[in-house]
């Protein structure tokens, strides 16, 4: 009681139709990729698939060589950054019980390496006096005041948190 399908026998009966269907679909499948290969190598100006390779291979060796200046220039940008004084910082504070209002001040101007100057304003009633202390590693030759000190302290801190997010990129 085995029923079979007219369709399976006939092509157990006869292999080479479905073969020969096969061999059909292979030779146009050759023939779509050689003529794929045909407009590939042929190239809009004729070039052989040698000559492409090499301007492809030419073009990555001068683009490679565009990179190493960019990162030449991208590393003297740094060197030259870090000597920019940035990241000022501020204080303003009442250096006088006399005066009723906070116009001294102390502004902290230094580069990421700690150089720079300090400049501080001391406000009285009758005078104002303006002083500037040079600064090395974040530190001066000369006496801070603790209000220098402060705006030292920020610009450092300042510093350090900035180069913390650069590092992160």
């Amino acid at each position: 009681m085995q029923t079979t399908i007219p369709f399976i026998t006939f092509i157990i009966d006869n292999p080479t139709i479905p073969l020969g269907a096969a061999l059909i679909v292979l030779l146009l499948y050759t023939a779509y990729l050689h003529h794929k290969m045909y407009r590939f190598t042929r190239g809009k100006t004729s070039l052989s698939l040698e000559e492409l390779m090499r301007a492809c291979v030419d073009g990555v060796a001068k683009i490679e060589e565009r990179n190493e200046l960019i990162s030449k220039h991208a590393l003297l940008l740094d060197e030259k950054i870090s000597h920019a004084i940035r990241n000022t910082q501020t204080l303003r504070y009442k250096a006088f019980d006399t005066n009723s209002s906070n116009q001294s001040f102390s502004i902290a101007f230094v580069n990421e390496r700690g150089n720079g100057v300090v400049i501080s304003s001391l406000h009285a009633h009758d005078r104002m006096s303006t002083f500037a202390k040079p600064i090395e590693n974040y530190k001066s030759t000369y006496e801070l005041t603790e209000e220098e000190k402060q705006t030292l302290d920020d610009a450092r801190n300042t510093h350090r948190a900035t180069s913390q997010v650069n590092e992160e990129d």
